[in-house]
């Protein structure tokens, strides 16, 4: 890969960091240029491509460039979350054909589902559904935030895993009748490889925040060019990064080697944002003042202050568990 360049095809705001704002900085941090298509501006408020007609041209666009080296195209499918749409109906049908085009797709455990038409209600939902996702064509699935019982993932552990859980600590230490957040990533090189698929877990906070998809996804395309680069230089062979030249490595995929990176960030950057929402009272944040100038500026991401974390995450405690089908 001559140019390490990235066109970023998200919102813009104003004030805070969420769309190419929350995705911008990260990149160029991580040594990338990017070109930015800004495709609604607003003060300071989340942004999302709302309308089917806007995603139809994106999806012109997307299609012109495959004309043109065929580029790795990683797609957030931003429709919704926790059951509700955010987006016109219509717009569904539309990101099911740019799926087509996606090299990666990062949707939420809502959009997974609506995307694969189908519920996640434990590992083995979540499983079928991102082979339902792998069949439209995506190698790379990532479901950033999938509420799971770590007792449910710990009986889908793959063998020679059992003695740490997905979210780094001993078994005996879980609550078995709690939810969990996991990050879960699968690769599939083509449809005659068997999808390999990692848990991994990670803490919540009772905040608001805005922007963290857009900031995963940037941080996955720096943290996957990364990884295949690196598998590819072990292999003594020269794929080029961010296209079909993947190696499977014998205990991790170079997906899951980038989402432990990207999550490992991930953790960090909402912890401080977290810790700034509570502010020098020690407290949550009360989720109906959300609307008050002085709260919203208190919920922005504190991407600046994460520059180190972005740049050389803390991996300790950050696994990426196996599971078995």
């Amino acid at each position: 890969m001559t140019s390490r360049r990235v066109l970023s095809i998200q919102s813009h705001i104003v004030s805070g960091y969420c769309g190419n704002k929350a995705a911008t900085f990260p990149l160029q941090l991580l040594g990338f240029d990017v070109d930015v298509m800004n495709t609604v501006n607003f003060s300071n408020h989340t942004g999302y491509i709302g309308s089917s007609q806007n995603l139809a041209a994106v999806t012109e666009i997307i299609a012109k460039l495959e004309n043109h080296g065929s580029p790795f195209f990683v797609l957030d499918p931003v429709m919704g979350d926790n059951g509700q749409l955010y987006v016109q109906p219509d717009v569904i049908p539309v990101y099911k054909e740019l799926m087509k085009f996606a090299k990666a797709i990062t949707p939420n455990q809502f959009e997974a589902e609506v995307l694969a038409d189908k519920k996640i209600t434990d590992v083995t939902s979540c499983i079928e559904v991102i082979n339902i996702l792998h069949e439209s064509g995506v190698e790379n699935v990532v479901i950033t935030s999938v509420s799971l019982s770590p007792t449910d993932v710990a009986t889908h552990y793959a063998f020679g895993q059992s003695g740490v859980t997905a979210i780094g600590s001993s078994k005996n230490e879980e609550k078995a009748e709690e939810q969990s957040m996991y990050c879960v990533c699968s690769s599939r090189r083509s449809k005659e490889d068997i999808p390999r698929v990692f848990a991994i877990g990670f803490p919540t906070y009772d905040g608001y925040f805005t922007g963290t998809g857009d900031l995963f996804s940037a941080l996955l395309v720096a943290r996957l060019d990364e990884a295949v680069q690196q598998e590819a230089g072990c292999s003594q062979e020269t794929p080029s990064p961010l296209t079909n030249g993947y190696h499977t490595a014998k205990k991790e995929t170079a997906l899951s080697r980038a989402c432990i990176k990207v999550v490992a960030t991930m953790r960090a950057v909402v912890l401080r944002t977290y810790q700034a929402q509570k502010g020098t009272a020690g407290r949550s944040l009360d989720r109906t003042l959300t609307s008050s100038a002085a709260v919203v500026k208190r919920c922005e991401l504190q991407l600046i202050q994460s520059k180190r974390d972005i740049e050389q995450p803390d991996e300790t405690d950050v696994h990426a568990i196996e599971l078995r089908r």
